[in-house]
């Protein structure tokens, strides 16, 4: 068939028919799927290629870590470490009386009760220096140093620990009346030796510091006994003096007598005053009926002492009523009544005025004389009391004082007599409670303070190492920043992954056949097939290699299956990535199935297409663009040898190669006329695949993706770096190029 006729042919059929492109595929349409999350996959995929790493570095650092616990563990001398307890602070007499003594200064039992159980009367940290000081010391050195001549002072303090014992109280360390002991050396017949000691020591200082404090204090106690005495002496001669003085025997008894005294005399003239008004009232109502000459009247108050002039009067007021009623008011015998009746009216006047008005006026006096002895007792009772209250205060006083002083001695006397029986007990106010001794286990072994934990440490030191080098393994994956998985470049880019490209060394070399220029004219392509054309087939079924690029095309027109997509660019963050081989496989798989597929190397900076083909370069693209060439002149077809051999895919596979180098390749590629062949592709041919250069540093791969159906990036797995590879998607999205997807390279295993 000739190639004009094939080109008109082709773009009869293009006629009509507008270009449809198919859907997009970016960053962005993936962006509301699932988010990037730690993978297990990943992990043991990481510990897979980075198990050397970390073995490596888990086996070094165990080794170094290991030497060292081994050489520190020879080092290391056991050491015993015995001890004793001394219960410093034991309850005796001298306590309590000094607790009593306190009770009675404080008066506060209460308080001091709190106080004695909060504090001590001992200072323990000075307690502890005295017993760590040379001069409790120097005597049990010398002792120790008949068996250990090496032991001084200094070795001796430096191992040697003396605390007092503490218990948890109310979230509180509360300290008690123990002092434990403690000594470490690497000999346990030493430590077990000093400590006996040491313990001897202490118990005869404290015996001795005991018995020196019992003697002061029995001096101190006999030099103030005379003073106190002579003073309750002196107190108890002043309280008989004053009793002597002033009678008061009992205070108490005296001032209720005098109370009672003064209550009595107080009640006595208020009864004589009130009798005393009444008679002076009556005294002046009988003056004023005598002023009115009412005698009669004052005389009937005492009618039985004046029973007979009374009777008189009456008889001669009798006879005068009769005999007026018989004769006139100035007859003889009427008169002689009426001046018998004045004489007895005079009598009776005189008599009232004689004898009552006198005994009344008597009677006054009397109580006005019992009034005034009244008063003078109440006033001598006054001074009485006067007298008695200072009396009072100065017996209190003397009193209370001899209380004080007397109960003062009696505590002197019974602390002197409690001192004496201490003393000639001499018990020990130390007490040994926990003997020296080296604790033992179970088995009856001493226990070392100081504890080997080799293996402990060795396991430790192991996993440490392990898990260290674990850490490395990962810091190495992460700085590395390559992709290793499919599964890796699809999360990382939220690309499709349209293909995964098995690792094979065939692909790494080029097929260089035989080739001529035209089409039709010459012959060759690369070799992937073994004898005979069933032998090849055979081969193809069965290689994975062809079959990961089926599967690649497969899923590409999978992509839109309503509207084959017709033309798309090959391309790569980086070289090396594997993109031309990409291409030209894929575009084999493609003429294998029946498409008429032409391979464009649009790389005219540094073209591979024809190298690795065996095809000639002289002609290509860059001189289809620049000159009026024609296609035919440029489009090379893949063919056979000339043999027999069947072909299954040189029929449909066309390549233009990259041709002559060019000055500016931008300026091209964005030219009307690469825009015009690349429209001449898409009508001619069923497929076109453009190798594009790589993308970062380089337009040139984003004009050739923006004017195609879309771009598909080949990922060299341990090649291709994550930046740069998420750059150059972001200068295809810039663009306004379809990214269908991406493709793994170099899977291996």
């Amino acid at each position: 068939m000739d190639t004009e006729h094939e080109f008109k042919a082709f773009s009869a059929k293009a006629k009509g028919k507008p270009h449809q492109f198919p859907p997009q595929f970016d960053a962005e349409a993936s962006e509301g799927g699932a988010t990037e999350k730690l993978d297990l996959f990943w992990v043991f995929g990481v510990v897979r290629r980075r198990f050397f790493v970390m073995a490596g570095v888990a086996i070094a650092l165990s080794a170094a870590a290991g030497s060292l616990i081994l050489s520190s563990s020879r080092q290391i001398v056991l050491q015993y470490e015995g001890s004793f307890k001394l219960l410093v602070e034991a309850p005796t007499a001298e306590d309590r009386l000094a607790k009593q003594f306190l009770l009675a200064q404080n008066g506060n039992s209460e308080s001091l009760d709190k106080r004695t159980e909060e504090s001590s009367f001992l200072d323990y940290e000075t307690q502890i220096r005295v017993l760590r000081s040379p001069k409790i010391m120097m005597p049990v050195i010398e002792k120790l140093q008949k068996q250990y001549p090496k032991l001084t002072y200094s070795s001796l303090i430096e191992n040697l620990v003396i605390s007092r014992s503490t218990f948890l109280k109310d979230g509180k360390q509360q300290g008690t009346k123990i002092l434990a002991v403690e000594y470490t050396d690497p000999d346990p017949k030493k430590v077990v030796y000093v400590l006996e000691n040491l313990a001897k020591e202490y118990l005869d200082y404290s015996l001795q510091q005991r018995l020196i404090s019992i003697n002061q204090g029995i001096q101190f106690i006999e030099s103030k006994l005379p003073s106190q005495q002579e003073r309750v002496d002196r107190l108890q001669a002043q309280m008989q003096q004053l009793r002597a003085n002033t009678n008061l025997l009992d205070p108490a008894l005296e001032g209720r007598s005098l109370t009672e005294q003064g209550q009595s005399i107080q009640n006595d003239r208020v009864d004589i005053r009130t009798q005393l008004d009444s008679q002076r009232a009556s005294y002046e109502n009988l003056q004023r009926q005598l002023d009115e000459s009412d005698g009669l009247a004052i005389i009937m108050t005492e009618p039985k002492a004046y029973e007979t002039l009374l009777g008189q009067l009456q008889k001669v007021n009798t006879e005068l009523a009769m005999k007026r009623a018989r004769y006139r008011e100035d007859s003889a015998p009427v008169r002689a009544l009426r001046d018998k009746e004045k004489q007895l009216m005079s009598m009776v006047n005189q008599e009232a005025k004689n004898v009552i008005m006198a005994k009344v006026a008597m009677s006054i006096r009397d109580l006005e004389a019992r009034d005034q002895s009244l008063a003078e007792s109440e006033q001598r009772l006054d001074l009485r009391i006067t007298d008695y209250a200072a009396n009072t205060r100065q017996y209190v006083a003397l009193q209370s004082e001899l209380e004080v002083v007397t109960k003062s001695l009696q505590q002197l006397l019974s602390k002197l007599e409690a001192l004496r029986i201490d003393a000639a007990q001499k018990q020990e106010p130390w007490v040994l409670i926990d003997p020296p001794k080296i604790p033992k286990d179970g088995r009856g072994w001493l226990i070392p303070a100081t504890i080997k934990e080799t293996k402990k440490q060795l396991i430790l030191a192991i996993i440490l190492c392990s898990l260290l080098g674990i850490v490395v393994g990962f810091l190495v994956e992460v700085l590395n920043t390559v992709f290793h998985t499919p599964e890796e470049a699809k999360a990382a880019t939220k690309l499709p992954l349209l293909g995964v490209i098995p690792f094979a060394k065939s692909l790494q070399k080029s097929a260089a056949v035989p080739a001529t220029s035209g089409l039709g004219k010459g012959a060759g392509g690369p070799s992937l097939m073994l004898g005979n054309a069933a032998t090849a087939q055979q081969q193809y079924m069965a290689s994975p290699v062809l079959e990961a690029f089926r599967t690649l095309y497969t899923n590409i027109r999978l992509l839109s299956p309503h509207t084959p997509i017709r033309s798309f660019a090959i391309g790569s963050a980086a070289s090396g990535d594997g993109k031309s081989t990409v291409a030209i496989h894929l575009a084999q798989a493609a003429a294998a199935i029946g498409q008429r597929v032409l391979l464009v190397d649009a790389d005219l900076r540094s073209p591979k297409i024809h190298t690795k083909l065996g095809l000639s370069n002289e002609r290509g693209l860059s001189d289809a663009i620049a000159t009026d060439i024609g296609l035919n002149d440029v489009i090379q077809r893949s063919q056979n040898t000339g043999s027999d051999e069947a072909s299954w895919w040189e029929d449909n596979l066309f390549v233009l190669s990259a041709g002559s180098l060019a000055p500016d390749p931008i300026k091209l590629l964005s030219s009307k006329k690469m825009l015009y062949l690349m429209e001449q592709f898409q009508a001619f041919f069923d497929l076109v695949i453009y190798d594009t250069p790589p993308l970062i540093g380089l337009a040139d791969g984003n004009i050739l993706a923006a004017h195609t159906d879309g771009i598909v990036m080949v990922v060299g797995l341990d090649k291709t770096d994550r930046s740069m590879l998420s750059k150059s998607l972001d200068g295809l999205k810039i663009s306004g190029a379809s990214i269908l997807g991406i493709v793994a390279n170099g899977v291996k295993g």
